[in-house]
């Protein structure tokens, strides 16, 4: 960092770049100067959450030296272009879940941190979450005896009014995978191996 405050570029508009970019705003030591998405429209709603520039341009963003960390919340499929990218210039990055779709772009993307001397952190904030705490807790409890399937809903920020995704709760019925899968990868993290 050149200056007293970490300047994130936040890759992506969408649910979970709004909801970063919602949290950021609010970290006295955290500056977000820019946010990325395909649709200028879409950059700017996000940007203007956070007082940040829209861009259009990927590349542009991640290879600003106003930035010292990438936030990437894109689809799942381009992390890893994103995160090498963002790490072979020098960046540090957080990166939602799931990391990679993968193996080998994971372990790529852990390798390129390595010769970068940035740090890769995944967004498995699930860990840390109330709600999971005392899921796992109540399901390793042996009060309900041995649990052998557990099902539970996490919906995201898009039913937040305001959000630039909003959708009201009857829009994601039929909604393909969309939101539903990425939760699908934090809730294993509840599992203990035996």
């Amino acid at each position: 960092m050149t200056n007293s405050k970490l300047r994130i570029g936040i890759l992506g508009a969408g649910a979970m770049g709004a909801e970063h970019a919602a949290a950021y705003a609010k970290i006295p030591d955290v500056r977000i100067v820019g946010v990325f998405a395909r649709n200028l429209a879409r950059a700017g709603s996000v940007a203007d959450m956070c007082g940040a520039t829209p861009f259009i341009d990927a590349t542009a963003l991640i290879e600003s030296d106003t930035v010292d960390a990438i936030d990437v919340c894109l689809p799942s499929r381009i992390h890893h272009s994103s995160v090498v990218a963002a790490l072979s210039h020098g960046k540090h990055v957080f990166c939602e879940t799931p990391l990679a779709l993968r193996l080998d772009e994971a372990q790529q993307m852990r390798d390129a941190a390595r010769r970068a001397g940035r740090l890769l952190q995944v967004g498995l904030l699930m860990r840390s979450a109330v709600p999971y705490g005392h899921i796992k807790t109540t399901a390793t409890s042996g009060a309900h005896g041995r649990l052998l399937s557990l099902a539970c809903y996490r919906l995201g920020s898009y039913l937040r009014p305001g959000a630039p995704d909003h959708k009201p709760p009857t829009a994601l019925v039929h909604r393909g995978s969309g939101r539903f899968v990425p939760s699908g990868c934090a809730s294993p993290q509840l599992r203990r191996p035996r």
